[in-house]
């Protein structure tokens, strides 16, 4: 009896693993979470009996951390015309040799003084803390962009800590405690917590801390839960990324030069980071023909936005649509015009052609390359300031 009954589960098992992967292959997928696959839109006319196949694109994204913390020593400094360091070049007993691009984005911080440094002093020989960006070159040594330099680190207290605040949340005490590193730490700050500004003679205050903004932080013990929890014994707000840094009294104002601020562009084939709704994915995009390329796919996930593929059919080219609730974007591969939608019923819309100077591509094994500017279509803000491109 035993025998048989072990025979009959072995023969239902094997019946099962023979059925799955057919009951699979009949079964089609939506990249539209919770949709009902019958509901997915397919290329070919109403009614025709021999659709245009549409291969939805899935994917994870992981997220990189905000920033990646480097100490060590200054070895090297290149300086513009007006002695203002535009590169680092730096050492460490434990991270080895680095090399910091900086632009008028980077942000210097006194941690002692718990104030803005100035850069003009610094020196080599030189010990500081750097916040670059989590994307840095294969090179030897690595290259990545300064976001923060701190220098004048105490020995005997927390150095400050580059923050972007993911989320504000009140506490009982009538205290504030933010999260931030994608999700690892807590800080609490209360009314006792010295507030200040990057900006001289900007207020700030508890009222004001918001997420997405960049801070200094300074404490010292963390409790070893997850996420972290810390208290900051002060706290310093940063200018938003390309907002206009304090000047000195006398300096020219952007304003006042427009005609010798020129446009500062990545050189063709340049690596390019990315920020996507104020969090930096595990990618990067490439400058090429005067256009911020993008992988569509990991981009517009990472945004929100739901992404299909119709390969080649009967001499068309293949087609990739990026589309919102109401909105649908749509590039044909290898032709530069790209093309919008509406998606609401009853609505007709379509907007004009836009070329943004370089064709969507695809890089084998199928990844599409186009034009970041195509989220703007989206409602989206795009951004290439140097070599660090914002999409929100």
């Amino acid at each position: 009896m035993n025998r048989k009954f072990t025979a009959l589960i072995l023969a239902s098992t094997l019946a099962l693993t023979l059925a799955v992967p057919a009951l699979a292959a009949e079964t089609p997928v939506s990249t539209q979470a919770g949709r009902p696959a019958e509901d997915v839109n397919t290329a070919g006319e109403e009614g025709s009996d021999m659709a245009e196949p549409v291969i939805p694109i899935s994917g994870v994204v992981e997220f990189l951390p905000h920033s990646v913390l480097y100490y060590g020593r200054v070895t090297g400094i290149s300086r513009d015309e007006n002695g203002v360091p535009t590169r680092l070049m730096m050492e460490s007993d434990h991270l080895g040799e680095y090399v910091f691009n900086l632009s008028e984005d980077t942000l210097w911080v006194d941690s002692g003084e718990g104030k803005a440094s100035d850069p003009a002093s610094l020196e080599e020989g030189e010990g500081v803390y750097v916040f670059h960006s989590p994307v840095s070159t294969r090179s030897l040594p690595p290259q990545s962009a300064a976001f923060v330099v701190v220098r004048n680190i105490p020995q005997d207290a927390g150095c400050a800590m580059y923050h972007v605040v993911e989320e504000v949340a009140a506490n009982e005490d009538g205290s504030l405690r933010y999260l931030t590193d994608n999700g690892g730490l807590y800080v609490t700050v209360n009314g006792d917590t010295p507030l200040s500004s990057y900006v001289a003679g900007e207020r700030f205050t508890l009222a004001d801390l918001k997420p997405g903004m960049r801070v200094m932080a300074w404490y010292d013990i963390v409790l070893e839960s997850y996420p972290g929890q810390t208290s900051a014994s002060r706290l310093m707000l940063l200018p938003a990324q390309g907002e206009e840094q304090p000047q000195e009294a006398g300096e020219p104002s952007v304003q006042e030069l427009p005609d010798k601020l020129p446009l500062i562009l990545p050189k063709e084939g340049a690596q390019i980071t990315m920020e996507l709704d104020g969090r930096v994915p595990n990618m990067a995009g490439r400058y090429e023909s005067g256009a911020a390329m993008v992988p569509v796919a990991a981009v517009a996930q990472a945004l929100g936005f739901d992404v299909t593929y119709t390969p080649v059919q009967e001499g068309q080219p293949a087609l990739v649509t990026v589309e919102s609730e109401s909105f649908q974007v749509r590039l044909n591969v290898g032709e530069n015009q790209i093309v919008g939608v509406t998606k609401i019923p009853g609505a007709v819309g379509m907007t004009a052609p836009q070329d943004y100077g370089k064709a969507p591509y695809i890089v084998e094994p199928g990844t599409a390359w186009a034009p970041a500017q195509l989220f703007e279509m989206l409602g989206k803000t795009v951004t290439l300031e140097g070599n660090n491109l914002t999409i929100k």
